[in-house]
């Protein structure tokens, strides 16, 4: 990264939330301070789906928007600009320089995910950031598991969740009227 050389910027604290680790938290300084950070933080993806994902997202979003507000000493909410499968581009609400890329991968052995973001606010490391990506074997999340699928279905459909629900209750009771003893006993 000409121009640049290691930060000094210390890694959020991560201490309430066990879940997560940082596999590594990075900075980098031009003449004038403290300008870029990147890191990865890693997860149990063992029961993973798409809406998790987006959950992943939106906290590497917050994560890369509070790391833009410690380089700049001020608060700096982002928003997504660009969004290609699992890569987030974000750009500062302001309008001033600065901006962040995301990314969420998945590794296998045992099922893991990884997040990991980079944000800049200098034009001095503007490439570096634009550079940036994801290195070694990544592959699709793991599947969910049947509650999480059926859990995933009830959000998403709840119209259709309630009909099965309705048709199950009404099949549940027709059987046990049928097979209950006595149901139709037989006059003589």
């Amino acid at each position: 990264m000409a121009g640049l050389s290691p930060g000094d910027l210390p890694a959020p604290d991560f201490s309430a939330t066990p879940q997560v680790t940082i596999d590594g938290w990075h900075s980098a300084r031009d003449a004038t301070g403290n300008v870029m950070a990147w890191a990865c933080i890693r997860g149990d993806a063992s029961a993973w789906s798409d809406d998790a994902t987006e959950v992943a997202q939106s906290k590497l979003v917050e994560l890369a928007s509070g790391t833009a507000a410690r380089l700049r000493g001020a608060s700096s909410p982002m928003h997504v600009v660009a969004s290609v499968g699992r890569e987030r581009t974000l750009a500062l609400d302001d309008g001033t320089f600065g901006g962040a890329r995301t990314f969420v991968a998945f590794s296998r052995d045992p099922d893991r995910v990884h997040g990991c973001f980079v944000t800049c606010i200098s034009r001095s490391c503007d490439a570096a950031q634009n550079a940036a990506n994801i290195e070694g074997a990544s592959v699709e999340p793991p599947p969910p598991g049947v509650v999480l699928q059926s859990l995933g279905f009830v959000v998403h459909h709840p119209h259709a969740a309630l009909v099965m629900l309705g048709a199950t209750l009404i099949g549940l009771a027709m059987l046990a009227i049928l097979t209950r003893k006595n149901a139709f006993p037989r006059k003589s």
